[in-house]
This record gives C-alpha cells, structure tokens and sequence, in this order.
C-alpha cells in the first residue's frame, strides 16, 4: 500500500509538471498561425498564372480550336462534364486572396498596394468562375468561417458589377492624382511584376478594358473605356504583360507541360481551323508554334492540321495516321521549360480592345493603329520573324472596319491565353471558320458553359437547384447574361 501510494504521487507530480508548459510546449515556432501577405501574393499569384496557361493548353485551345486532340477526343467533341479541379482550385485559392485583402486593411499591416492588388486577383478568379459556369457562389462565397456552408448563388450581371466596381477602387487604390502611390509598397511576393506598383495599374485598367468590353452588349461602357484611355495606364507594350516567367533551374516551378507524359503532350496538334487561316495569310505563327509532319523531311513547310470534334477511331486514322497531322513545337514540352510563359492577359489583346472599342464608336481614336499594333505585338510576343508591314496588307488581314478582322487576329493572339479566344466567340459568333466537328454529341452546337460540379448538388444543394432554375438548366448551352 505504502509504495502504491508514493508511485501515485510520483505520477500526479508528473502530470502537472507536464501540463504546466503545455501549450507553450505545443507551439510549433515553425508554422505560425498567421501568414504574411508576401508569401500568400507569391503562391496566389503562381496558382492563378499556372491555371491559366494551363487552362489554355488543355481546354481553351481546344474549344477555340486553335488546337485539337488526336487521342482522348471528348472534350473536343463536347462531351463535357463538370471541370471540378478548376471549380475547386479556382475557389480554393480565394481565401488566401481574402486573407491578403482583410491584413491590408486592419491595423499594423494596413497596405494599399496589397489591398488594390488583392482585390485585382480576387476579381480575376471570380471573373473565370462566373464566364465558365454563369451563377456561381460570391457575394456568400467566403463565409465558411461564420457558419454558412451553403452559400446562395449570384447572377453574373450582380458579379460583373461588383468586379467592375472593385477594379475601379484598385485603380483608385494604386494611383494618387497624377502620382503612383508610394505609401503602400510591397514586402515582397510579387511574382508577376516584382514589386513595380505602375505596372499593376496597368494591368488593373487592362483588365476593367477586357470586362467592359465583355459587358458590353448589356452596358453603356464608353464613359470607363475612355476613361482608361485618356489615363494612358494600361498594358501598351509585351514588357508590361501580366505573364510569369518559368524559371530554368528547377523542375517545380517549370511550365507545367514539360514534366509530363509524352503521350500527354502528343494528343495536342494543330487544328485544321488554325492551319486554314494561317496558311491564308502566311502566318509564321504556324512555324511558332507548331512542326512539320513527321513525314516531311523533303518538304519542311509541309505542316497539315487535324479537324477538330473527330471521334477516337476518326482522329488515330485522319490523314493516315498520328505521324501525317503536325504536333506542337518541342519547345512547349521537354527542350525548354522556360521557353513558355505563364499569360494572364498581353498587350496585343489590350490593342485589340481599343481597336473594337473605336470601331463600335465607344471611343475616340484609330480603329487601324490599335488594330495594327495588335498584330506587331502578337508577333513579337511569339518572336515569330516576318515582315509586318506586308503582313497587314494582305486581304483578310488589312484593316477593313470589319469586327470578324480584329477578333480573327484578336483569337490567334490568345494561343494559351486561358479561355479568351473561346469567351470572344461567344460573345461575337468571331472567327465564323470555328464550327462543331462532324463527330460532336452537342447537335452541332459551341458550349457555352461548364456543367455544375457534383459536390454542389451534393452539398449545396437548395442554391444549387434555384441557380440551375436560373439560368435555364445545369446544360453546356445555358448561356450566361452577357452573352445572351
């Protein structure tokens, strides 16, 4: 008795001893509990570039039929399901972006350059989400925290708005008068323009550029666009791009192709579409950015393209076989993983904006200067040589007044741009070369939209059905406000 007795003692003694530094002992000094700005911008700012060069190469090329896929032909020929991964990644970098939005306007850590760019990213994310599945989750989308696991969906005119608004107040946030806003600057993270505060103003009033004119069958934009115009603070040359560079050094951070399957790279060629129109205007992007046939050692400018929406049997067998239809250029898969840069927006879009803006009387200024200037940056963005200046008089190429001019060179110039070429068609009918594949399961029909991922209809399930009542059905031809 007496030595159960001490025994117990002794462990009484212990567990207090234990308990008294507890917490102080469980604290980890390396992972603290709060991140600064700085690093969570470096990984918002990756994630976004990654997804949208991404983006670019494995469905917006594809559906704008810049491209098209010789194996694994689905999407293609629009047999679409929900793209969950994009909906969970593009959602999933949110609340960091609202984290560096809340730490820029609280106290010690108050910072107008981080806010202004915080929301610039928070309206880019957002802008994806709702032109690929139309309502989506916003105004409740980041209350997990409070409680609401079931956030309502919003219209995307509510969306487009609020953008809109929130760009206006990031330009506002940037810029003081006539001077850029000094008192905010930067920590660090800055992976797209390293700190340089002028050239995220330009790239804020870019991107209001590119949504204006995304609205613009439903609002008045003349007012903002001139606006920006006469600020003359907007993306005017490749050197102010918002494009990531690759690093060559690593194979973590490299464009995200190159440390991939061959296969993979493989089911990407030349599209019949892009070959027709490049060849009609001796284009030396096609040289850029794709390769002769395997075939073609007699005749290096041999280069043949492969139709777009072609069943798995048709597309293994068209021009027969794999090694007769040009592949992409070795430079987008192993030789260099460095070679392709991350675009989110460049400036010959941003040219071709100004050049529709003109041409639709929203603005004053020379529909064919912009137009031109489109051109010679697309060109030098890709290092493609060729005299520009013979370029632009061919037929089809010189400036016309024709809207179906500007967006066909506005869509070559969105080769890896996310999903730009495909939203301009929609919002256009431009270039009227894209139509479905013979083998497409869509009745001849471009989609539109994503489906709605399974996991809403699972979790979410009362907004998700009011949204699908909204827009008309969870269809990949329900089309969203601006476009309708």
């Amino acid at each position: 008795m007496k030595n159960y007795i001490i025994a117990s003692i002794l462990v009484l003694i212990s567990i207090v001893s234990c308990t008294k530094d507890f917490e102080e002992i469980n604290i980890n000094p390396n992972q603290p509990e709060e991140v600064n700005s700085d690093l969570l911008l470096s990984t918002v700012i990756s994630t976004v570039a990654n997804r949208a060069v991404q983006s670019g190469w494995d469905r917006g090329n594809i559906v704008g039929q810049l491209t098209a896929k010789i194996n694994f032909t689905g999407f293609d020929r629009y047999q679409w399901d929900a793209e969950s991964d994009l909906w969970e990644e593009y959602y999933g970098i949110l609340p960091e972006i609202d984290i560096i939005l809340k730490k820029s306007t609280e106290g010690e850590t108050k910072n107008t350059t981080y806010e202004g760019i915080a929301l610039v990213l928070r309206s880019y994310v957002f802008s994806i989400l709702t032109d690929n599945w139309g309502n989506i989750p916003f105004t409740e989308a980041l209350q997990g925290l409070e409680g609401n696991f079931t956030p309502k969906y919003d219209n995307q005119e509510v969306i487009y708005k609020a953008i809109l608004k929130d760009l206006k107040k990031a330009s506002e946030l940037l810029v003081i008068g006539e001077t850029i806003r000094i008192a905010g600057t930067l920590n660090g993270g800055d992976v797209l323009y390293e700190g340089d505060t002028e050239k995220w103003l330009k790239f804020t009033n870019s991107l209001r550029l590119r949504y204006l004119l995304r609205v613009s069958n439903k609002m008045d934009v003349s007012s903002e666009m001139k606006e920006i115009l006469d600020s003359g603070m907007f993306i005017t040359t490749n050197s102010d791009n918002a494009v990531v560079t690759y690093p060559a050094t690593t194979q973590t951070d490299s464009w995200p192709i190159s440390t991939g399957r061959v296969g993979s790279f493989d089911e990407h060629r030349l599209s019949q579409t892009s070959e027709t129109i490049l060849k009609r205007f001796n284009d030396n992007r096609l040289f850029s950015w794709f390769q002769p046939t395997d075939n073609s050692e007699d005749d290096p400018n041999l280069y043949v393209g492969l139709t777009n929406g072609l069943s798995e049997d048709n597309a293994s067998t068209f021009n027969g076989g794999a090694k007769n239809v040009s592949r992409l250029r070795e430079s987008f898969f192993y030789k260099s993983p460095n070679s392709v840069k991350a675009a989110i927006l460049q400036a010959a879009e941003v040219q071709f904006i100004l050049a529709e803006a003109v041409q639709q009387g929203w603005i004053a200024g020379d529909a064919k200067t912009f137009y031109e200037e489109g051109v010679r940056l697309s060109f030098a963005y890709w290092k493609t040589s060729q005299d520009v200046n013979a370029y632009l008089q061919q037929p089809g190429v010189l400036y016309d007044g024709e809207l179906e001019t500007i967006i066909t060179q506005k869509w070559l110039a969105s080769f890896l741009v996310g999903f730009e070429g495909w939203y301009d068609f929609r919002r256009t009918g431009f270039p009227s070369i894209i139509v479905p594949g013979p083998d497409n399961v869509n009745s001849n029909q471009v989609p539109v939209r994503f489906l709605y991922p399974d996991s809403e209809q699972t979790l979410n399930s009362q907004s998700y059905e009011q949204a699908v009542l909204e827009i008309g059905g969870n269809t990949i031809n329900a089309k969203g406000w601006w476009e309708n």
